[in-house]
């Protein structure tokens, strides 16, 4: 595989004093798929495709099956999160679409200090962020009930706020509304309609590692996880191509919309339906961070020129190696 300068630029940082790397590339063009799979020591290596944790590119998987929805007529992207969540109180909450755009005025994460509490706790216990999945069995169904209930949400324009529950709120809908659960329902599309076999919610067993280059096991998640919709996905290179692939090739009309700016973001893109819009180019994309997996899925809408980036260490430069392969795809 041939990768522009600025891409192999970004893969020498990832590779400096890191001793146990397994990345995977994966670059669809010109109708074409091509991966690559590099080692500790930097070189190519071969055989069965690795299925890697993805993290936050669950939130484009969510949005997919919500836009699903929409186009069936069980979802309205405007209405009320309380128009499908019973017994909440009498007052506003936001939309679907803000859910989907992370403008919804639900924070990061909006818990106050009380039910932090465990979640740091056992975080810190298991050996840190890396090491754990502070969302395994929190919040269960009762707090985020209780969440949804005590949060008070203003009527009011908000700006891009990364929500993990927002998402969450959005993939529980989801999956109520798809007849089931999130899990269930997320499980049912990524095989039937997505036709994907190395993609799904859980648990895999390729071991990542820490910034003390310390090994890890993938984040564990269970399928009540309330906050699944939000990072519980596992894929390989190549499905995330696919995936990319039918966002692009018209074989899914309702993916349309996920690629459509339905809000601001920040000063280099715009919000699609959980993608982001880059500003200056017709490029969708969303990383993932998951404990110690790092991952990336973008492409260019106009061209068809789709990357995914994955490899087994947290918090490192998957994206930028993604957005160095679209932004110089000239020398591919």
């Amino acid at each position: 595989m041939h990768l522009p300068a600025a891409a192999q630029k970004e893969i020498n940082t990832l590779y400096h004093g890191r001793k146990h790397i397994d990345l995977t590339i994966g670059i669809l063009k010109d109708g074409k798929t091509e991966t690559v799979h590099f080692g500790p020591d930097h070189t190519v290596c071969s055989g069965e495709p690795l299925i890697y944790a993805v993290g936050s590119i669950c939130k484009p998987f969510t949005a997919s099956l919500t836009a699903k929805l929409v186009s069936e007529g069980k979802l309205d992207l405007d209405a009320p999160l309380s128009q499908y969540i019973s017994g909440l109180p009498d007052r506003f909450y936001p939309s679907l679409r803000s859910l989907a755009t992370h403008t919804s005025g639900y924070t990061t994460q909006p818990y106050n200090l009380i039910t932090t509490l465990p979640f740091f706790i056992r975080m810190n216990q298991e050996g840190g962020l890396f090491h754990t999945n502070p969302f395994r069995g929190y919040p269960d169904e009762e707090l985020f009930l209780k969440i949804l209930r005590d949060t008070r949400i203003k009527d009011r324009k908000y700006k891009f706020s990364y929500s993990n529950i927002g998402m969450s709120i959005l993939g529980y809908i989801a999956g109520k509304e798809a007849g089931s659960d999130f899990w269930t329902a997320m499980s049912s599309y990524i095989r039937d309609d997505l036709q994907l076999s190395n993609t799904f919610l859980g648990n895999i067993d390729l071991p990542g590692y820490d910034r003390k280059d310390q090994p890890c096991r993938c984040w564990q998640w269970e399928k009540g996880d309330i906050i699944a919709p939000a990072g519980a996905l596992n894929a390989t290179a190549e499905d995330l191509l696919a995936f990319a692939a039918k966002n692009m090739d018209g074989s899914l009309p309702y993916t349309e919309m996920c690629h459509t700016v339905q809000a601001d973001c920040d000063k280099d893109s715009y919000s699609g339906l959980a993608w982001r819009l880059d500003k200056t180019m017709p490029i969708s994309w969303h990383g993932g961070n998951a404990g110690a997996f790092s991952a990336f899925l973008g492409f260019n809408r106009e061209t068809k020129t789709a990357a995914a980036v994955a490899v087994n260490y947290g918090l490192v430069n998957a994206e930028q190696i993604g957005m160095a392969i679209l932004r110089n795809e000239a020398e591919l």
